[in-house]
């Protein structure tokens, strides 16, 4: 059977109809081997979290938990926040959006400018315990009446839509021929949902995590013992497990650095014209990294790119901030220097920069 991804429909009724029906697009040239990427930033907010987002508050609200003009109370690095607030604002209620300090600047404005009410947290702090963000979102949605808290790491409609949606895209996308699915982890909604689905249509299917070094879900896993590090890469890991993520699924974990993630992003923007997010790099790394240790032959292998590059200017890319982290940079594709020099030279009195 054949995905149809054209639609027949000429117009939209409405934003929430383009959640979703993301498109698949093959990748030809940061990894050797076939590789097939599903864009998730075509999404509203550029991010995949818009499914869950608003799968989750329609859910609330088909079972009377929330009304219109009441407030949702979340947790989140800023993704699930996004689309959180805008599916908030499609059903006309108020958003409390609790994260921390690393979040790039980028996404704490966007989160603003959706009209989101934001709360900066302590990265440094455990997120469930006093003073960390999930704990401050537990409080504020004490203290508010006419309030809900929406948990993306325990709602079991995060990964509930990945099952019935994403994960049947791909399986129709791809005519059925998948061999290995790869995705990073987090809350565990879409490696646990997608690879739910695709496990009952081909038990064969591996299904592979990818997370970032100072991760635990790799050692948890493996039944080692584990100890949280901070690191570069936002979003797809935290300081505790997640209960919506099922090990029963995932046959591997892998971890990559943060350098090797952040300079895949570059990678993937010159090579293949898609200017994707951290989490898009994690996982890209992480096929190319599993791979160099796997003689995998005519397999096909498929994954998912959660969200858009330009959430993070201020940090991916930022030079500035690469030196500070310590990171080696990617290779420069600029000009020769002879010819950069003789540019400013010709226009010196011009005050051109380069």
């Amino acid at each position: 059977m054949s995905f149809n991804y054209v639609t027949e429909k000429l117009y939209f009724d409405n934003i929430t109809q383009l959640i979703g029906n993301t498109p698949l697009l093959k990748l030809n040239s940061v990894v050797e081997k076939e590789i097939y990427a599903k864009l998730e930033y075509y999404n509203p907010t550029f991010s995949i979290k818009d499914r869950a987002a608003f799968y989750m508050l329609k859910k609330a609200i088909e079972e009377n938990s929330l009304k219109e003009g009441d407030t949702i109370i979340a947790a989140t690095s800023g993704n699930t926040g996004l689309g959180l607030c805008f599916s908030a604002n499609f059903f006309k209620m108020n958003y409390i959006c609790v994260t921390f300090d690393t979040v790039p600047k980028e996404k704490i404005s966007l989160l603003k400018a959706f009209g989101a009410n934001v709360v900066i947290c302590d990265s440094k702090l455990d997120s469930n315990l006093e003073g960390g963000y999930l704990w401050v979102a537990n409080k504020i949605n004490e203290m508010i009446e006419n309030s809900y808290l929406i948990n993306q790491f325990t709602d079991l409609n995060n990964p509930y839509v990945h099952y019935t949606e994403t994960g049947k895209e791909i399986w129709y996308q791809m005519d059925g021929e998948i061999d290995y699915f790869f995705s990073t982890i987090g809350t565990g909604g879409t490696i646990t949902g997608i690879g739910k689905y695709l496990k009952e249509m081909n038990p064969n299917i591996k299904i592979i995590g990818v997370e970032p070094e100072g991760g635990i879900y790799r050692k948890v896993l493996k039944g080692e013992n584990y100890e949280f590090k901070n690191h570069a890469v936002e979003s797809i890991s935290d300081n505790y497990i997640s209960p919506n993520v099922d090990f029963n699924l995932i046959d591997e974990i892998i971890s990559v650095s943060d350098n090797d993630s952040f300079n895949m992003c570059y990678e993937t923007l010159r090579k293949e014209g898609l200017c994707v997010g951290t989490s898009s790099g994690c996982v890209l790394s992480g096929i190319k990294k599993y791979l160099t240790n796997k003689a995998l032959t005519n397999k096909r292998i498929v994954t998912v790119l959660p969200d858009l590059g330009l959430k993070y200017i201020d940090t991916l890319y930022n030079s500035e901030f690469w030196k500070a982290k310590g990171f080696t940079q990617p290779e420069d594709y600029r000009i020769d220097l002879k010819i950069q020099e003789n540019i400013l030279e010709a226009f010196s009195k011009y005050e051109v920069r380069m």
